[in-house]
């Protein structure tokens, strides 16, 4: 039998050679594509003059409110109906309602603090007691006495909140998919951006991605997330101070207002609600509607946390039958 014999230097060298030029290949795959990723989404600010340029409408304002540039859309004529869009949208999202209700009462869509072309606050505030105050703020630089008030999501939030506070205020209140008693939100994307330092990334490094899975999140029917949907979405959140206002929002620790409070609403009230709701679940609608004295309350199937873009025909005729008394 022949001995084992131990492998020469020059055949060890051979695939120690191999095996580190196998390492270093995959180091600088992983290198060069991270790079990649990073060059595709990094993504500076657009200009304001082309976002206004896309996203104004013939009935576009900006009011100077709390020193912010505030764009609001103002249509029709009649009892003023005021329109607050959820956290991560804009006064769009409104645009299946506006021109049924304009035909009988002035509909005031608003970009809030942190959102669309509004932009960020100037104190970087973003709690539930500045919302009400930029609201009650805006009214009275519109001279606007008293008006209906309907809100989605965040929108809601700042409703319900300024309808318990300033009942004098409120004609009535629509309430669609509303927070305030679900907990608080964890997922990965508001734990990045509540870390320091890593929460700056967000401010340039923006995968157009993240959009389309938000999307998906607040849509039932995911074939009605178009293409152009998606880059509006993604552009007004390049608007400068945008990416900023959603990690400042993320860190506000008293962002809800206290929800005993939803007991002292008075004013004639309406909740609306997807079945399909990803974020805040149907059964805190029944809280709502228990809450709230004389309250009345519609679910809508295969429908999810936006109604009014999913569902808007159905919908804004629900809310002119409210409005009406005929609901």
């Amino acid at each position: 039998m022949q001995a084992n014999t131990p492998p020469s230097r020059f055949s060890v060298f051979r695939k120690w050679i191999q095996f580190m030029s196998i390492s270093r290949l995959i180091r600088w795959t992983i290198y060069v594509s991270l790079s990649y990723w990073v060059y595709a989404n990094w993504w500076s600010d657009l200009p304001m003059a082309d976002l206004k340029t896309w996203y104004t409408y013939p009935e576009s304002q900006f009011i100077v409110v709390d020193g912010m540039e505030v764009h609001v859309r103002v249509c029709g004529k009649g009892e003023p109906i005021l329109l607050l869009h959820d956290a991560n949208s804009a006064l769009q999202t409104w645009n299946g309602w506006t021109e049924k209700l304009s035909k009988k009462y002035q509909v005031i869509a608003v970009d809030l603090p942190g959102f669309g072309l509004t932009g960020p606050h100037p104190r970087s505030s973003y709690s539930a007691f500045m919302y009400a105050d930029f609201l009650q703020h805006l009214v009275t630089a519109m001279g606007i006495p008293k008006f209906h008030l309907a809100g989605c999501g965040l929108g809601a939030q700042i409703a319900w909140f300024y309808a318990a506070e300033s009942p004098d205020k409120i004609r009535s209140l629509i309430l669609l998919d509303a927070p305030g008693f679900e907990g608080r939100n964890n997922d990965a994307l508001t734990i990045l951006a509540r870390t320091p330092l890593l929460n700056r990334v967000i401010w340039t490094i923006t995968p157009r991605m993240v959009v389309e899975i938000m999307l998906e999140d607040v849509y039932a029917d995911d074939t009605q997330i178009t293409d152009s949907l998606v880059q509006r979405h993604f552009n007004l959140l390049l608007r400068a101070g945008n990416r900023k206002a959603f990690t400042d929002r993320a860190q506000v620790s008293d962002n809800k207002p206290p929800v005993d409070i939803i007991e002292k609403i008075t004013a004639p009230t309406l909740i609306l609600w997807g079945a399909e709701d990803a974020r805040i679940s149907p059964e805190y609608a029944y809280e709502f509607h228990r809450r709230i004295h004389g309250a009345l309350l519609k679910i809508y199937q295969n429908t999810g946390h936006w109604p009014q873009e999913e569902n808007p025909d159905q919908t804004v005729e629900d809310v002119i039958a409210f409005l009406e008394g005929k609901f």
